[in-house]
């Protein structure tokens, strides 16, 4: 029975993957603007490119004929160009079978049309479709608890930035402090529920956060914010600083949140277990266990900051740009944002072990039940 219940799982996973892949790449009448498929490319000799600074690329000009997906001109074949670097890095190359978006425009009784963007959906929904089989085949019930966490996250994320941007606010940095907190509890009770576990996790999270935080100004304050471009962030159009700190508060708080539940659940399973565990026993253990996810979690951040930097780094040095430009305008700001997220976790180790100390501490105190 198990066996089969287990096979009917996987085989409905599938089908469901399948219907998915087959509508995303199908569903082009769900949008207003015109999608098309591009069906034939040509592409034309590749031209060098140097500018002021003698920086070097090379872009190649491209052909598209395009089959028009939608809307009233469904069925129709335009042509369009495309301009691409050998950089890539505002750019992209078009290939046959992929869907774009298209301004289409009438001149002349002749349709014309330019290429807006990359119809992405697909691989988005496909990425979802993924996260969500992996959380529920290896989490069940409490891996659905937390995608829901994400989606409720995100939600209230987008609706403090409409915030921000319909009061245009001066100092939006608490804005989005405020919305880290609730972030937070959130999180924690929907994953973990509402208990003293939830409470503890709380309380260290938010300390390691904020006096990270706290220490991280302090010594950029200090050093004079020497090698940090504020101005080097994308398409910063309020205070750069504002939004560094609005950036950092977030990723800090992941990086604490995952120190802190770790120590915390551990510990209170252990009190499960060892109902005698003294309070120097558990602040000790929890220690232990701190300095073992120490070191992973901030492998894991220097990881995601590699990751965030490695394109525009590849192009600063594809475009004879040195080590030092290259660190100080794509990495340090990356890099003040990991000190900060370490700095964090290495304060909620202590943190969290001592609180959850005092809670489970005394001998003949059982563990709350979660």
């Amino acid at each position: 029975m198990q066996r089969r219940k287990v096979i009917f799982s996987g085989i409905l996973i599938a089908l469901s993957g399948i219907i998915l892949w087959m509508f995303t790449t199908h569903d082009a009448f769900l949008y207003k603007q015109s999608i098309a498929e591009v069906i034939n490319v040509k592409n034309e000799e590749p031209v060098e490119t140097e500018d002021p600074y003698q920086n070097k690329d090379e872009t190649t000009q491209q052909i598209l004929t395009l089959k028009v997906l939608n809307g009233k001109n469904k069925g129709k074949i335009v042509t369009a160009q495309n301009e691409f670097s050998k950089s890539g890095a505002y750019d992209q190359k078009y290939h046959e079978g992929q869907q774009v978006f298209l301004n289409i425009h009438h001149h002349k009784k002749k349709l014309t049309a330019n290429i807006s963007h990359y119809k992405r959906d697909t691989y988005l929904i496909m990425l979802v479709w993924l996260v969500t089989v992996l959380l529920y085949v290896f989490m069940h019930v409490k891996g659905l608890r937390t995608l829901l966490s994400v989606i409720m996250n995100f939600i209230i994320f987008l609706i403090f930035v409409e915030i921000d941007v319909s009061y245009d606010f001066t100092n939006f940095f608490w804005l989005f402090a405020t919305s880290a907190i609730i972030f937070t509890g959130l999180s924690l009770v929907l994953v973990i529920g509402w208990n003293k576990q939830c409470l503890v996790s709380f309380l260290s999270i938010v300390f390691g956060t904020t006096v990270a935080l706290i220490l991280g100004i302090l010594i950029l304050y200090l050093t004079g914010n020497q090698g940090i471009h504020y101005e080097a962030l994308d398409f910063a159009t309020q205070e750069p600083q504002q939004l560094f700190l609005s950036a950092t508060v977030i990723g800090l708080l992941g990086a604490v949140m995952d120190a802190a539940t770790d120590i915390v659940s551990t510990l209170f399973e252990m009190k499960r277990k060892q109902p005698e565990i003294s309070a120097k026993q558990l602040y000790k253990s929890g220690q232990e266990v701190g300095h073992a996810i120490m070191g992973p979690l901030i492998n894991v951040l220097l990881m995601i900051f590699f990751a965030e930097t490695f394109a525009i780094a590849v192009l600063y040095f594809r475009t004879g740009n040195t080590y030092a430009y290259t660190f100080e305008w794509a990495m340090a700001l990356g890099v003040a944002q990991a000190l900060i997220s370490g700095i964090g976790i290495t304060l909620v180790i202590p943190s969290a072990s001592f609180l959850c100390s005092r809670f489970l501490g005394r001998r003949n105190k059982k563990c709350p039940q979660s």
